[in-house]
């Protein structure tokens, strides 16, 4: 499918008359007044390239990580400065690399920083940054920058769990769980957990099971246990506010482990009884 370009208009010849000597506010680029001739002061030539020049070195921006078409089934790729899975990074350029001709190919920088020209794009969009798809026919070369799709994204969210242990009443602890944003505010949706009970944290399943077992008093519980007391499914209530019950009758220390498709990596809070 062929992209739609909107018909942008220019504005009216008085409009770009009021222009003349004026400096554009969002660029800082001057626009040369009418009637500015050699003898001026500065001269034609001097204002347009000090506007050519600070114009450029705002372009250069634009230039980095440009996929450009070099000739004869060649391509070169500018200098640019990217942040990949949390690491700056800096590539350096190419230039004269081949691609086979009546062929599609896709040019991206990898984990490594390497460039690499491929039948495609890696599956994992966090593993590399995409530069340009790039088609060949009969010897001519066309370039679609496409490193777009990094310089411009939103970012998905980014959840966590907040968690409030509640003072041992009697053989129980409640374990409030709250699910929060990136800046810490309560998100207030139902999300569904896998919870389990280990020795250490995020370890495996406790060989002993608390006395009174592992309940869900706020939200919903799905189903029954998956392991007996130890390891359960649940969904919080539409606070986004999930209570987990453990009831034990001696002094032990468990971690309360929770994993969820809402949150980026899994969560484990430790929880602590004396004897009762």
């Amino acid at each position: 499918m062929s992209d739609t370009m909107p018909n942008e208009i220019y504005p009216s010849d008085a409009e770009v008359g009021l222009l003349d000597g004026q400096v554009d506010a969002t660029t800082g680029l001057a626009y040369i007044a009418k009637g500015t001739n050699p003898s001026s002061s500065p001269s034609y030539e001097v204002q347009y390239n000090r506007r050519q020049q600070r114009q450029n070195r705002r372009l250069a921006l634009a230039t980095e990580g440009l996929v450009v078409d070099e000739g004869s089934l060649t391509v070169g790729v500018y200098p640019c400065h990217y942040t990949l899975a949390g690491v700056r990074r800096r590539f350096t350029g190419a230039t004269a690399q081949t691609v086979p001709d009546n062929a599609t190919r896709y040019a991206y920088l990898d984990s490594e920083g390497a460039l690499q020209i491929a039948a495609a794009y890696p599956v994992d969009v966090s593993s590399h940054l995409p530069l340009a798809k790039i088609v060949t026919l009969n010897g001519k070369t066309a370039i679609t920058p496409e490193i777009g799709h990094a310089r411009q994204s939103v970012p998905a969210a980014v959840w966590t769990i907040s968690e409030m242990i509640a003072a041992q009443a009697g053989e129980v602890i409640d374990v409030t769980l709250a699910l929060t944003d990136a800046g810490g505010q309560a998100v207030a949706q139902k999300w569904m957990a896998e919870l389990w009970l280990s020795d250490a944290s995020l370890g495996d399943l406790t060989a002993t099971a608390p006395s009174g077992g592992l309940s869900i008093s706020t939200g919903t519980q799905l189903g029954a246990d998956l392991v007996t007391d130890k390891h359960l499914k649940a969904v919080a209530d539409s606070a986004g506010e999930m209570v987990v019950s453990i009831t034990h009758n001696d002094a032990r220390t468990y971690s309360l482990n929770v994993v969820s498709s809402s949150l980026a990596i899994p969560q484990s809070f430790s929880v602590s009884f004396s004897a009762s």
